[in-house]
């Protein structure tokens, strides 16, 4: 086994995001940004994207995904792209995620989740 981590950063993205009045109906900005490992082997034997895992696609469905949903919680949306990114693909063994809401205090939430 060759095991990558692959490092995408700084995605922004609008979506509904908190619990106050004035959040529940604006789209609030929110920055983020994650890691998965997967095998490698295969892809760097081959030399082909068939083989590896698409982050650039993976990084598109996010992306429509943060943005036509809505949370409550950084924590949640935290954990949904964490989930989604295991789901990508199954060669994805673990995946990294942080968030960050655009406004004056920054929250940032973090998350770590292996299959």
């Amino acid at each position: 086994m060759v095991s990558v981590r692959i490092s995408v950063n700084k995605i922004l993205c609008e979506t509904l995001i908190g619990i106050y009045p004035d959040e529940l109906y604006e789209k609030q900005m929110v920055e983020f940004g994650f890691s998965f490992e997967y095998d490698c082997k295969q892809a760097i034997s081959a030399d082909s994207i068939g083989e590896a895992v698409d982050y650039a696609v993976l990084t598109e469905d996010l992306k429509t995904f943060v943005s036509g949903s809505k949370f409550n919680l950084l924590e949640t949306l935290t954990a949904n792209i964490a989930e989604k990114i295991l789901a990508f693909s199954p060669k994805i063994t673990s995946a990294k995620v942080y968030c960050t809401k655009m406004n004056d205090l920054h929250p940032m939430a973090e998350i770590e989740w292996k299959k």
